[in-house]
This record gives structure tokens, C-alpha cells and sequence, in this order.
């Protein structure tokens, strides 16, 4: 029992010196641990696993022994209960417990963000400074995108020219083969060019598929409604023999056309009959009216 903690002791008694008992749990005279040992050891019984008529010395008699209350073998007698095995180095259980790294573009955008912090701190009363140090190398072209807002305004909006009469005389009298609003919709030829605008586009392929009105389909679903066109013969000759476009029409704001405030409802006699005023037909991928709902414009097809 000997240990520096036991040895700092200076308590004595008529009995003899106080020590420490059981790893420094009970403390007391050689006579009185003697007492306790004779008495069990322990402050509970181990036969009975009960502490009830134990009371004598109970600061004496720790409560741990070989077998504990409920009858369990302790460490003091094989050793632990639960059973210790080495770390896997491998690491997959602290794998499957991480979460994942964050993606490196977060890591790029806070260190661009301590890069300016820097360059504004060193260039804090120059902004030219602070251009130069924040883009050393020549400025990249700009990237150009296709602008697919004009495809059915093929030209912009009709803008006349003060010209002097000379050149006013000499345009005068000579033919229009094209329409102004419309190049791809030619004069002599309106439903051969307007087909012809269709296959070299397929912008316009896909926006004429899903404004056409009419249909042919020999079976009322979805499919046989989006394609009967194509597929149909009377379908195809009454494609081929479209003459108007949409872009080339003047649209009508007379106030008994405009009351319903909705040509596509079918509701205003003057214009539910007309294919330019009249809903597209059904399909999966059709839209419900011919013009834009965002810029209320008249997309291109031709009727």
C-alpha cells in the first residue's frame, strides 16, 4: 500500500498510523481495515447482492469486488467486459462518418476574395491601381451569344430614313421581292419561301410545330395530335399551302376585337375562325397561345 500519497500522511492515532486502502478509497487504521476485511471486504454482500444489514465500517469497504450487485463479473476478475481491438488503418468507418469535402470552387472563391480584400488595402486611394493589380493580364474578348430573340422578327422594328429625293425617285418604281418584316417570306413565291424558311431553321421547324392549329390525326391522342401534320398526306398539303406569316401581318386593335382581351378563347366571333387568332392545337409540348407571354409578341408561323 505503499505510494506518496499514502507516505504524506502525518495523521496518527492511539491505534497507530492512518493509511489508505483499495487504489486510495478507504482510508483508516491497520486495525480497523482489518475489522472490515473480516466483515466481507466489501460493503454489500455477495451472496445476497444486498447492502441492507451491512453497517458496520461501510467507509472501510469499498463497493467493488469480484462479482458486483447484479452478479457481473468486475475487472478485478478477467479483466475488462468489453473487449478492446487495435484501430483499422485503413480508416472506413471515420470515411463513412465524414462528410464530404466541399467542392474546390469554394476554396477558389475565398482566396479571390482575400486577393481583393489585399488589392484594395494596397491600392486604397487609386481604383486604376486597383484594376492594374487585380487584372494583370489583357482583358479577354467578350463572349458572344447567339441572340435568339429575332428569329421571328427577322428584322428589327421598321425605322424610315430621311433620304434626299433624287435617291427616293431612283428606288421608285422598283419591285419588292422580299417583305420588309419578314426576308424570308418572298412576294412571287410566299407558300414555296415560307417552307423553305422552315426546313433551313429549325427554330422556326419547331415553333411552326407547336403553333399549328389545324390537325389531321386519325386517332385523338397526344401523339397523333403533335404529328399529324407530318404524317398525314392531307396534313403535309395543307402545310405546303401556307401562304402568311405571322411576322408579315398587321394585327387588328379595333376596340370590338380588343374588349375580350383574349383572341385565343374562341369567344370574339370576329377572329375564332381566323387561323392567326385560333388556339394550337393539343399536345404534350404545345403552348396554349401563338404569341409570347412575356412580350406579349406574335411568334413565328405560318398559316
Amino acid at each position: 500500500m505503499a505510494s506518496s500519497k499514502n507516505d504524506a500522511l502525518l495523521e496518527r492515532t492511539v491505534e497507530g498510523s492512518v493509511n489508505y486502502y483499495c487504489n486510495h478509497k478507504c482510508k483508516g487504521t491497520a486495525n480497523d481495515r482489518g475489522l472490515a476485511e473480516r466483515l466481507g471486504g466489501h460493503s454489500y454482500n455477495i451472496l445476497s447482492n444486498s447492502d441492507k444489514h451491512e453497517i458496520y465500517l461501510r467507509d472501510l469497504r469499498p463497493p467493488e469486488h469480484y462479482l458486483d450487485s447484479k452478479g457481473r463479473h468486475t475487472v478485478h476478475f478477467f479483466g475488462s467486459r468489453r473487449r478492446k481491438f487495435a484501430g483499422d488503418e485503413r480508416g472506413h468507418v471515420q470515411e463513412c462518418l465524414m462528410h464530404q469535402d466541399v467542392h474546390p470552387r469554394e476554396r477558389a472563391r475565398r482566396d479571390i476574395r482575400l486577393e481583393t480584400q489585399l488589392a484594395q488595402l494596397e491600392n486604397s486611394n487609386s481604383y486604376g491601381g486597383f484594376q492594374q493589380r487585380m487584372s494583370p493580364q489583357p482583358p479577354q474578348p467578350k463572349r458572344y451569344t447567339i441572340d435568339n430573340a429575332r428569329y421571328a422578327n427577322e428584322k428589327p422594328k421598321l425605322r424610315p430614313s430621311v433620304t434626299s429625293k433624287a435617291e427616293w425617285l431612283g428606288r421608285r418604281g422598283r419591285p419588292m421581292s422580299r417583305s420588309a418584316s419578314c426576308p424570308s417570306l418572298s412576294v412571287t413565291d410566299p407558300a414555296g419561301s415560307l417552307c423553305r424558311a422552315v426546313r433551313d431553321d429549325l427554330r422556326k421547324d419547331v415553333s411552326q410545330r407547336q403553333l399549328e392549329s389545324a390537325h389531321f390525326a386519325p386517332r385523338m391522342s397526344a401523339n397523333t395530335l403533335a404529328m399529324s401534320m407530318d404524317a398525314v398526306p392531307l396534313g403535309r398539303e395543307v402545310a405546303a399551302n401556307h401562304r402568311s406569316c405571322s411576322v408579315n401581318r398587321a394585327e387588328n386593335y379595333d376596340f370590338a376585337i380588343t374588349r375580350k382581351n383574349n383572341h385565343y378563347s374562341s369567344q370574339d366571333k370576329h377572329t375564332r375562325a381566323d387561323p392567326f387568332y385560333m388556339r394550337p392545337r393539343f399536345g404534350i409540348t404545345n403552348n396554349s397561345v401563338k404569341y409570347d407571354i412575356v412580350n406579349n409578341e406574335s411568334r413565328w408561323f405560318k398559316y
